[in-house]
């Protein structure tokens, strides 16, 4: 595919930003640049960045917009000359203006999932410790206000070892029921906002995420193209 596209993709903890992102990263050739990926590879190192973010992490709050700022402004210094796709940035309006100064968005994938769905999602999904491919036990087939999700397990073919590398899977501390709570109160009181300053200035792609990954990750790359802003 052709594309020289810059995207945020928002939508509520455990919406499937990583996956999504990660996915279009494989099949459109832009970088994913995710916040908290870098964040928690730099607590794993235990780097003065970790020692710094760490706290903020492990209460599920957000970090400050100015550490926030520097690392993705670092992160789209060394991005694909075919764009980027931005996960977990921005989180509030303030660091929404200070991307406008870095770089051009050209659109906002917005993926939206009811928080009964999020939170059951999120608890049973599974991370690969080494190369962080994400993975999911749950089996989730419900109706919420008329629309029918059917969101299957996402499971590797050998029990709690990832399919890419052979890492082991495991859970975060971050997708703990009561931390998933949380999160997603800061993601209404702190994030919503962003959407409103955006908008009118930045096309929209909304997208009900009521079936899997592989089904999703389709439906996201037609609506691209239907906007012009990738091609085959």
């Amino acid at each position: 595919m052709v594309c020289i596209v810059n995207l945020i993709i928002f939508g509520p903890p455990g919406a499937g930003k990583g996956t999504y992102s990660f996915r279009l990263q494989r099949l459109i050739g832009i970088t994913k640049i995710s916040t908290g990926d870098i964040f928690r590879e730099e607590v794993k190192k235990g780097t003065e960045l970790g020692k710094k973010v760490k706290p903020y992490l492990d209460a599920g709050q957000l970090v400050p917009d100015e550490i926030v700022i520097e690392i993705v402004k670092e992160a789209i210094k060394k991005a694909s000359p075919k764009g980027f796709i931005l996960d977990g940035f921005p989180r509030t309006v303030e660091q929404a203006k200070a991307l406008e100064k870095i770089a051009k968005i050209d659109a906002i994938i917005n993926l939206i999932v009811p928080d009964e769905i999020i939170i059951e999602k999120m608890s049973a999904r599974r991370i690969c410790k080494n190369c962080g491919e994400i993975y999911n036990i749950a089996d989730i087939h419900k109706v919420i206000d008329g629309v029918e999700y059917i969101l299957p397990p996402m499971l590797p073919k050998n029990d709690m070892k990832c399919d890419r590398c052979g890492g082991e899977l495991i859970q975060r501390d971050d997708d703990k029921p009561e931390v998933i709570k949380q999160r997603l109160e800061v993601y209404k009181k702190q994030s919503k906002p962003v959407l409103d300053y955006y908008r009118g200035k930045v096309p929209f792609i909304d997208i009900h995420v009521n079936r899997g990954p592989e089904i999703m990750v389709k439906v996201i790359i037609d609506k691209l193209k239907e906007a012009g802003l990738i091609q085959e």
